[in-house]
């Protein structure tokens, strides 16, 4: 039986994404340790075998330590990169998270690709802010601490939320990693892929304040929030035999989120969202 690491293994989508692969052995990953341990619980109660490993992403050491586990586990054939952090938190501990982290995953991992092995990194409707493409070059070859990257950022739009500007950047240079990444994947006869979700109704993230659909500007279009098990529906796609062709590309997930806004919302909506501003 094939091994499916997840990290972010005790969130939402993390065990959401588990439940999609139970014909998979599966090695979560977290660091909320009684969290990890009932989602385990949970998923060895639907017949999973699954392994558990406190993780820190943010460390390059940390990031190996998974690698290493998933290596000796055997078989490796799926990552699903689902850990993140979102807004109240500190922006340098976002970008330490969703940048850094990913980068510290996807080079540990890289080594252990071989032909067939598929890696899903969930990314963001927030990396299609056009505002955030402004910093490709900045989290395309990132040299700065996360402390030092949040405070550039913040010195460039100091008008803006400093925690929202961070997620935005930090997903979309999640993007970017993948892309980059997946040259050396597919050179290893793997695939890499990103998935951008919009906003979920169960997740953290999804069900704080102010985070409800967005409805056009002419009132005739509502785009409605989805759920875990949807996001996971499209992981599962993505990592298939049937999607053999994907590599390097972002899907977005967003129940047509982005489409409304780039056709519906008024010049001046539209330029509030790209911008950060709503």
């Amino acid at each position: 039986m094939n091994l499916a690491v997840i990290t972010g293994g005790a969130g939402h989508l993390g065990i959401a994404c588990a439940q999609r692969f139970l014909d998979h052995r599966l090695l979560l990953c977290d660091t909320d340790t009684a969290r990890l341990e009932r989602a385990a619980e949970s998923l060895r109660s639907l017949g999973a075998e699954v392994s558990v490993q406190w993780a820190d992403i943010t460390s390059v050491e940390g990031a190996k330590e998974v690698a290493v586990t998933a290596a000796r586990l055997g078989d490796f054939a799926k990552l699903i990169h689902a850990a993140g952090i979102a807004p109240p938190a500190a922006p340098e501990t976002i970008m330490a998270v969703n940048l850094l982290g990913t980068i510290n995953v996807l080079d540990a991992f890289t080594p252990l690709v071989h032909a067939k092995t598929v890696g899903i990194v969930l990314a963001s409707l927030a990396a299609h802010r056009r505002l955030t493409f402004e910093f490709d070059e900045m989290t395309l070859r990132p040299t700065k601490d996360p402390l030092s990257l949040s405070r550039e950022l913040c010195e460039r739009y100091p008008a803006l939320s400093p925690s929202r500007l961070a997620y935005a950047v930090s997903k979309r240079g999640t993007i970017l990693q993948v892309k980059k990444h997946s040259l050396s994947w597919g050179q290893r006869g793997g695939r890499l892929v990103s998935i951008s979700p919009g906003i979920i109704a169960d997740t953290e993230m999804g069900t704080q304040r102010g985070l409800n659909a967005p409805r056009a500007s002419d009132g005739e279009h509502e785009v409605r929030r989805g759920l875990s098990s949807e996001i996971a529906a499209a992981v599962w796609l993505a990592s298939s035999n049937d999607a053999s062709l994907l590599n390097g590309t972002d899907l977005l997930v967003d129940g047509g989120h982005l489409a409304a806004i780039d056709t519906a919302y008024s010049s001046a909506e539209r330029d509030n969202w790209h911008g950060l501003r709503t």
